[in-house]
Parts: structure tokens; sequence; C-alpha cells
């Protein structure tokens, strides 16, 4: 249990137990389990029909070490331990509407990806934290193509004994805004909002 309720009775307990951890148990993620992360991903809806996500990962070898290269410090501490590596990517050529919602519907389909994993028992942590110039370098992305906009692990939750103090002191699912801080039945938002 994450801790974590809701005062909507109706909101399906997976909004609720999915966190993004830093431990990660060694069993790895079957085939089967990442094809049906990205099977979920692939019925998200996008503007046009566009699908502009896409998603490189690895399990295992050379191609592991060498996303978990393109990672900062700080991330990758952690995410070694997790048995799957990889990086979120938008296609940048597109235009008018396409181009606006590329990024939105990128994340509207990896965060299917993440209620999927959830469903499996699996949790994903994304990293804004990479190195984007050795990202693109390493996958031979043109940055005027595609955007590398994430990176990601995928695993089953650890038990904490492989952080060090500070992150064992962090490992736990973080709260949210009440929603009245956040959807307001209006034309307008409130004033000072964002100040």
């Amino acid at each position: 249990m994450t801790g974590r309720s809701s005062d909507a009775p109706a909101l399906d307990d997976v909004f609720l137990r999915r966190w993004s951890p830093r431990s990660w148990s060694d069993e790895p993620v079957s085939d089967d389990e990442l094809r049906t992360l990205f099977e979920a991903a692939r019925w998200t809806p996008s503007w046009f029909n566009s699908q502009p996500w896409h998603y490189l990962y690895a399990d295992g070898g050379p191609d592991r070490e060498a996303l978990l290269g393109v990672l900062m410090d700080g991330n990758r501490t952690w995410a070694r331990n997790a048995p799957v590596v990889g990086l979120v990517i938008a296609r940048t050529g597109l235009e008018g509407f396409m181009a606006r919602s590329r990024d939105f519907d990128t994340g509207a389909a990896t965060m299917a990806l993440i209620i999927q994993a959830t469903m499996l028992g699996l949790s994903v942590h994304l990293m804004g934290g990479i190195e984007v110039d050795a990202a693109h370098e390493l996958t031979g992305i043109d940055p005027e193509v595609a955007k590398i906009v994430c990176g990601f692990v995928v695993g089953r939750r650890g038990d904490g004994s492989d952080l060090d103090e500070a992150l064992a002191g962090r490992e736990h699912p973080s709260d949210r805004k009440p929603v009245a801080e956040f959807a307001f039945r209006a034309t307008q938002l409130p004033a000072g909002l964002f100040d």
C-alpha cells in the first residue's frame, strides 16, 4: 500500500498505487510484460492519429549500459538497478496542430504505459535528468526530426536495500495537490493563481 487516499470513491486504485520508486528488485521484466506496456501506449489517442511517440529500451548487454550512460549521475546511481532502461522520444517533423500536440500525445502514451505497468505489478520512473546531446549522439536521432523527451526505467519495486541513506529517505509516494487547486468550473483561472 502507498498510504495515499482519494475522496473520489469511484477512482480506480491503480492511480493511487502508481508512484515512481528508485529501489528495484533484480527480477527481470518479461518480453510479454514489455510488449503489453507498449501495446497500452499504442492505443493512446493522438491528434489526427499522428502517434508521435517512440521508445528505445534495453534490458541487458551493452545497449543497456549505453542507455545508462546518457543519464545524469544522480539518476544513474539508482537507475542502474532497474532491469529495463529506455528513452521516450517524440517525433518533431510534424506541422500545425500535430506539432503543438506532439508532447501532449507522447505524454499521454507514456501515462498509458505507466498505468498498464502498475496494473501488472511493475513500476516506471521517468527521468528528465538526461544528457540530451549525448542521447542524440548515442541514438543517431537528428534533433530536427525527433526530440528525446526523457529517460525511463521499468521494474518491480525493491525493498530499499539497494539505495544509500539519502535516497532511502525519499523512497515513498509523494502527495498531490487537492483537485480544488487545479480544476475550476469557470471560464477564467482565479486571479493570482500563477503569482
